[in-house]
Formats: C-alpha cells, structure tokens, sequence
C-alpha cells in the first residue's frame, strides 16, 4: 500500500469533522461479506437466467459489442480490453415484471437476499460516521447501514440520517416503489426528492464516495447538470474506486458524475484503491473504532418459479424494448410470443414492418384497423409516418395534422403525432419544392424546451424541436445535441434509437470541408451504421444510410439503387433522390480524376 498517496488523498477531506462529511454510497458497499450481495453485472445476469430465454443476455452483449457499447472499467489499471457493456438491471426488471402481469412483488422476490443481508464492516464504518453526526446518502436497496447501527449503538438510526434515493425494502417491503424499473426511474426525481439531495449537497463541507458506479443517469446525473456553474462551489469530494490494484489516480474522470460535479464548482479527487484501506484511513483520521477483518459468507441465490410462457412474453417485451427487430421476428415466426394479446402482437408487427421498410404494407396493416377503435391515434401516426419516410410529404402532413388535434396534451399519442409532423416538416425543408411551404409551417411549431425533457417518450420529440429551431434561426444544429439523444437512448438500452441518433449526428456533423473527412474516412462511418443496423434486424436503418450528406462521394450507383428500390419508398421520392445523387456523384468522380 502506498501509504504516503493514501495520506494525501485521506487529507482531501481535512480539518472536516464526520458531521461535515455526506457518504454517498452505491452497491459496491454491500459485496464484501457478511452481506455478500452481487454486483450490478452480477445481478443483471441473474434477472437473465431466471426470466429469459437461453442465450438472451449472450445476444443482448452481443449487440452491445456491434455497437461499440463497451464497458471501460473505471480504474485504468484494472482494464485489459473492454468487454461489450451489460444491460440496465433495470430494462431487464422492467421487461420481467411486465410478462408477470406487472407483478412486482413476486418478480422482485429475486432480490430476497438483497432484502435479509447482514451488514458487513464497510456498513459498521458508515453506522460509526452517523453516530458522530454524519448523514447518509445511498442508492442501495438494502438496509445494511441501519441494521449496523442498532446492532452496533443498540437504537434505532436517527431519524433522517440515513436516506435511500431509489427507496428501500422497509419502506417498500414489496419492491412496487424502488428505483429498479425504468419506468421508475426515467422521468428523473419528483421536485421533493431533488430538493432533498440539493439540500443535502449543500449543508456538507465534504463529500465521501465509496462503493458507487456513478450510472444514475436519468436522476442523480441530471440533478447535478441542473446545479448553477457555482452551485457546489467549496464542496470536497472524495471518490472512492474500488481497486484490487495498488493506489493510483486516474489522469481523467472516469465517471461523467465526477465531471459534472467539477463543472458545478466541487472540487474533485478520485482515487482509485482498495475500498477498505481508504476507509481505515478516515477512520484513523476521525478517530473511529477501527475496521475489523472481512468476513466470509455463503449465500444462497433465491429461485423462482417461472413458467414457459412467462419467459418467452418477457424475452419478447425485452426484445421489443431493445430494439432486436431480428429477435422480435424470430419470436412472431415461432409462435412464442407469450402473449395472445392483439394490441400487442400488432405493435409488435409495425415495428418489425417498418424497420424491413415495408411501409406500403405497413401502412395496409394499420388501415385495417378501426379508425373509431381504441388505437385510433396509433393508426393515424402510423398511418402518417409511413407517408412521410416513404416521401409523400404533402399527404403525410395533411393526414397528421388533421389527427393531432384530437390527442389529448401531453399524452403519448400527442408527443408521438407531434414529433412526426415535426419530421416532415423538416423533411419538406430539405426538398427544395416544399421549402416555402416549410417555412411557412415552421411559424407555428412550438420552439424546444430548454430544459432537459423528462419522460422517455418525450426525449425525440425535444429533438425534432431542437432541429426545426435551428430552421427558423437559419444556423446549423449543434453537432453535440444528436449525440445528447444517442446517450439519452443509450442509457434507455433502445439499441435502434442508439442507431438512429447516430445517423442524426452524422448529417449534422457533416462538414464537406474537413481535410480529416477522406472518402475513405466517411465511407468507414457509413459501413459502420450500415453494418450495425443489419446486425439488429433493421433493413430499413441500414439502407438509408445512402441519403446521408457526402453519400455521393462514396457509394456507388448500383449499390444506391439497390437501397432505393429495397426500401418501399414512393415513386417521386425515387425520382427526387436520383435528381440529387447522380449529378453529385458524376462531379465527384470528375473532380478525383
């Protein structure tokens, strides 16, 4: 153990009292025995193995290594090569209660031992830190802290001094009110919640971070992007990575949190060591007991009963959810859905439709489908949107503008209806027949809300926004705002949404005057997102690659007409988009003559 660097980093936190000191903790707290839990990837893999399919989580991290989804460690000495990023536990959860008919509490029996885990000495610290005045901040489902306490000091935890930001099992004994869904996480924090970690930032001197990923992406990374530039200005914080290695720290912030707080004026040390050197350390300083040895403890992993057609119905809403059009397919074809429910099995055929590009018999589909039934605003979106990618703009504006104004504000309907009107007005800008007509259009579309949108289901409507204000301004749109989405989508594990901002940011990063930018360069880039989306199951994602800017400098005319005449588009889009490449495509060959 380098003693000197731990000295130093240990001194980060000096002259502040275990009462000016907030610890913030994750799951990596709970691992050592007694209390034995699983890691986050642990966990994850669990959820897999007891409510999918065989092989799920091997296709699933599969996809991941396609897309370059890599899950860097965040101690560099820790990594060889990244392996392919796991899955949100939970996208993973979400899916499983789902197919349970939403079935929290048996679902969530999984996490029994999460719920009886003795506390280990790693706990004991944080009871002995609360005992000398400090308070505690956790992401943990368990209550290892509090079960230290009064094991420890015989009394319940003071009241408020201990506080789970994704709840706990004693205040939600059946799991319906964790974090642990991303359903329950993705909108972010209620007001309240915010405001109580806000407060709880600012009344400390000091920050203590130990056992915590930093991937809170949707609540706890946003809470802090919120803060003014000076909001934690004066707050220390030591950030405690777990390293098997020898103490070091990292030339850069591994963890985007780290960065956000610096930008919110804290001043941050990360250190990436063994978690229970530094702990004694502080210890030490503060003059608490010190940390007895680690302990051994066997546990048992809870097992469920899950019948056949409750894993392929959550094989199935995970798939779905993931955008594995390829997978989806395969399901529909064998008949294992899970599910006999039509509403279901239809959006689930859209879907896979329309990323075949099979928009014609899309949009046949869904004008089978009662106009006055109780999906009737998804059929007229779909209806719509069919229209609009097949580049019969005019037609596609008209029938969504006529169905909007029946959605109720601010349902799903009305952001879906609304953000496909936006792409066709947006797409009508880019056709240099219906550009004055755009721009009339662009009058009365709302501008983009600048604050950061909060339900899933508005985060691509924000983005058509963002573009069509970027339209009226006359300026191009920040080449950073795609790849906002892309994250966005990412952290969502929407692995088609992932693809489809992808293709955003390389139309808006496009710059024909890079001397960085080759053929060689844009045609790598290209390939990438053709190949990735073909790996998904997305005929219609690969092949629109071509309609990308610089597309006429490296592919050629065939492979263009194969992606035109592949994907159902409408004859006059076909005709529109020959009129643009072939010109281009001949002075480009010109030119490297």
């Amino acid at each position: 153990m380098n003693v000197q660097a731990l000295t130093d980093a240990v001194q980060h936190l000096r002259g502040l009292a275990p009462r000016q000191v907030l610890l913030w903790s994750g799951a990596g707290i709970s691992v050592e025995g007694p209390a034995s839990l699983p890691t986050g990837p642990e966990l994850t893999s669990r959820v897999f193995d007891t409510f999918f399919e065989d092989g799920a989580l091997d296709r699933v991290m599969a996809c991941h290594q396609v897309l370059g989804l890599r899950g860097a460690s965040p101690c560099p000495v820790e990594a060889g090569l990244p392996g392919a990023r796991p899955p949100r536990l939970e996208t993973a959860l979400e899916a499983a209660a789902r197919a349970r008919g939403n079935a929290v509490p048996s679902t969530f029996a999984l996490l029994d031992d999460v719920r009886k885990a003795p506390p280990n000495r790693l706990h004991v610290f944080a009871a002995d830190h609360i005992a000398r005045g400090g308070r505690h901040v956790t992401a943990n489902f368990d209550t290892c802290v509090e079960k230290a306490y009064e094991e420890r000091h015989a009394r319940p935890v003071p009241h408020g001094a201990v506080h789970h930001f994704h709840g706990s099992f004693d205040d939600s004994p059946n799991g319906e009110r964790l974090g642990a869904t991303l359903g329950r996480i993705a909108s972010g924090f209620p007001d309240v919640e915010a405001e109580r970690l806000r407060q709880a930032l600012n009344a400390h001197g000091g920050l203590l971070v130990l056992g915590y990923s930093g991937s809170d992406y949707f609540d706890v990374d946003r809470l802090v992007a919120a803060l003014t530039p000076n909001g934690l200005r004066g707050l220390r914080v030591l950030w405690v990575m777990h390293s098997g290695h020898p103490l070091h720290t990292p030339a850069s912030d591994p963890v985007p949190l780290q960065r956000l707080l610096r930008e919110a004026g804290a001043e941050v040390h990360v250190l990436c060591a063994p978690t229970a050197d530094v702990v004694q350390a502080l210890a030490d300083t503060w003059g608490l007991p010190p940390l007895t040895g680690p302990e051994r403890r066997v546990t048992a992993v809870p097992r469920l009963s899950v019948t056949d057609d409750e894993r392929d119905r959550a094989t199935f809403l995970l798939y779905k959810s993931l955008g594995l059009h390829r997978e989806v397919r395969r399901l529909l074809r064998e008949g294992r859905t899970g599910t006999t429910d039509p509403a279901e099995l239809l959006d689930a055929r859209s879907r896979v439709l329309w990323e075949a590009g099979r928009w014609n018999t899309l949009r046949r589909m869904w004008r089978a489908v009662p106009a006055d039934g109780p999906h009737a605003l998804t059929r007229a979106e779909r209806i719509g949107a069919s229209l609009w990618v097949q580049g019969r703009l005019l037609p596609a504006w008209w029938y969504l503008r006529r169905h909007a104004a029946w959605a109720e504000p601010g349902s799903q309907d009305a952001y879906a209806l609304e953000e496909t009107l936006g792409r066709v007005v947006e797409h009508m800008h880019r056709t240099p027949d219906l550009r004055p007509f755009a721009r009339r259009l662009l009058r009365r579309i709302p501008a983009a809300d600048p604050s950061e949108p909060g339900p899933v289901a508005f985060r691509a409507l924000h983005d058509v926004r963002d573009s069509l204000d970027a339209l009226r301004r006359g300026t191009p749109r920040p080449h950073d705002h795609a790849r906002r989405s892309t994250v966005w989508f990412q952290e969502t594990n929407d692995l088609q949404g992932v693809l489809s901002y992808r293709h955003r940011s390389l139309r808006d990063g496009y710059d024909p005057a890079d001397p960085l930018l080759t053929d060689e360069v844009l045609r790598e880039r290209y390939d990438e997102l053709i190949a990735a989306n073909l790996f998904l199951g997305s005929t219609a994602g690969a092949w629109r690659t071509v309609l990308l800017p610089g597309a006429h400098r490296v592919c050629r005319l065939p492979e263009y007409l194969h992606a035109l005449f592949t994907l159902q588009y409408g004859w006059w889009q076909r005709v529109r988009l020959l009129a643009w490449f072939l010109p281009r495509r001949a002075r480009h060959r010109r030119r490297r003559r």
